[in-house]
């Protein structure tokens, strides 16, 4: 009985997360977007009508921090020419703690861009203490600047993001604005797409829904801009956490201050290009993100139910992914040792059988397809994008399952860059783990199949394929070998194209 009850736990599980996932989808407010929806652009929609209309202009510091991605800055820095913003009352940062000997090559091309007028500096620090946060700190210390502009080297800055973005401070409230991501090398292979669908979700959908809704939605570290005002009293920049940005965003919005999301400017950013930098930047963000929720959970123990309901839907999230494994593989061996997993109780004789779970992995499957390609694209390019994110989500889920365990124990303090293109350096490789995973997933599907168990056969085989494929793409290198010349030209319009 007891091999039962733990299945149908895990389907619960799954179906609340689906619940969740339902109604952050009707509360975006756009259940359905055009086929342009994600078409990325550096020309935002309608600039002319959301011109900063405050009498006195404020300064604004933009800063840009640095770490070994020196092709990223260099291919971008043209674009601070064309910002639609007194120059006087603009200062730009170049936070540089790069140690791969490309500081002085950066530090040259910002010497020609201050010779034709634009207010940039780089500044660098004899230690990179406190990772990016130190950076940022480090930087808003030289600076008196009212309103913080943070943007990651290989992201592009739009011509009217000030103009657009600075009225919404009108409202004392506001603490930070941010500006949904573009992805500049989208189609570049089948990872890119998936995770540009990815992440369409979680702004479109997720950011949509909780701006809308009154409810935190976090800073997302690049491509939005901050009150300095707010940064300051949420206590700073803290570099003992990898997700500054999250660390951040709640303890401003704990102090009263609220964000907003505008999902029209649209910023282009870059893509991990293959699995091994997929997995740096994925352990940071989910191994920080759990690391962080454990460490604040404390701080909303008194707060109301709602409001801590909330807290933990968002910061437990992850743990999603421990339970497509568990179910992936539990389901199987059931199937595969009936007599030793126990019998089925007669209280869920309907539970835990073949018929009901092909209508729950059916619905599963479904509801993540529509989800994901509701958030815009063409006709044929929004489902395959959005199967392709079902195949890594499973596939994926092991590792995403490890980093999960490294956060809760607390083994995450080293901040990873993310090798965005073909040129950068670094990337984790895969564990052995996930290979001796990936050996029993293709045992699993071989035994499912010979006793005929079809019903469970999609799951584990979207696991295998999955595996299969980041495992054969940790190191292989992206397919965009033209990386360098879509960079090298970014202030152009940009769109993607549609299957």
């Amino acid at each position: 009985m007891w091999a039962e009850l733990f299945q149908i736990l895990l389907v619960l599980l799954l179906v609340f997360s689906g619940i969740h996932r339902f109604m952050l989808w009707l509360g975006s407010g756009f259940v359905w977007h055009s086929d342009s929806a994600t078409t990325s652009s550096t020309s935002v929609s309608s600039p002319q009508k959301q011109q900063c209309s405050m009498e006195m202009f404020p300064r604004v510091l933009i800063q840009i921090p640095v770490f070994n991605d020196a092709h990223a800055l260099q291919s971008r820095l043209d674009c601070l020419k064309s910002l639609d913003y007194p120059r006087s009352l603009l200062q730009i940062q170049i936070l540089d703690d790069s140690d791969d000997g490309s500081a002085n090559e950066n530090a040259a091309l910002v010497e020609a861009l201050v010779s034709e007028g634009v207010p940039v500096t780089v500044i660098r620090r004899e230690e990179r203490t406190g990772f990016k946060a130190g950076a940022l700190a480090h930087g808003m210390s030289v600076s008196d600047a009212e309103f913080v502009a943070i943007f990651d080297a290989d992201f592009q800055i739009p011509e009217h993001f000030l103009s657009q973005t600075l009225p919404h401070f009108e409202d004392s409230s506001v603490g930070w604005v941010q500006c949904r991501w573009g992805f500049a090398n989208r189609n570049s292979n089948f990872l890119t797409r998936a995770q540009a669908r990815l992440l369409d979700g979680h702004f479109r959908i997720e950011h949509q829904a909780r701006s809308r809704g009154g409810r935190f939605f976090n800073f997302n570290g690049t491509a939005g801009i901050w009150r300095r005002a707010a940064i300051e009293a949420a206590g700073g920049w803290n570099g003992k956490t990898v997700v500054e940005d999250t660390d951040l965003s709640m303890r401003a919005w704990d102090q009263g201050w609220k964000g907003v999301y505008r999902d029209d400017i649209v910023c282009d950013g870059w893509l991990p290009e293959n699995f091994s930098a997929f997995r740096t930047q994925q352990r940071r963000w989910l191994a920080g993100g759990m690391d962080l929720f454990f460490k604040r959970k404390r701080d909303h123990s008194g707060k109301p139910f709602l409001t801590r309901f909330d807290f933990s839907a968002r910061g437990l999230a992850p743990l999603v992914s421990v339970v497509v494994v568990l179910l992936a593989i539990w389901a199987s061996l059931r199937r595969i040792f009936p007599d030793q997993l126990g019998p089925e109780p007669w209280v869920f004789r309907s539970l835990g059988t073949p018929v009901f779970e092909w209508l729950f992995f059916s619905f599963a499957f479904v509801g993540v397809l529509v989800y994901y390609a509701s958030t815009g694209g063409g006709r044929y390019s929004r489902w395959l994008e959005s199967f392709l994110v079902l195949l890594l989500g499973t596939g994926f889920a092991f590792y995403a399952s490890l980093c999960c365990f490294d956060g809760i124990l607390g083994r995450v303090s080293e901040f990873e860059r993310t090798p965005k293109t073909n040129r950068a350096t670094g990337g984790r490789s895969a564990t052995l783990w996930e290979w001796a995973v990936f050996i029993l997933t293709a045992w699993l599907i071989v035994e499912v199949a010979w006793i005929g168990a079809w019903s469970v056969l999609p799951l584990i085989s979207m696991s295998f394929v999955g595996l299969l494929w980041s495992l054969l793409g940790t190191r292989s290198r992206g397919t965009a070998e033209s990386a360098g010349t879509t960079l090298s030209s970014p202030c152009r319009n940009v769109s993607d194209s549609v299957v």
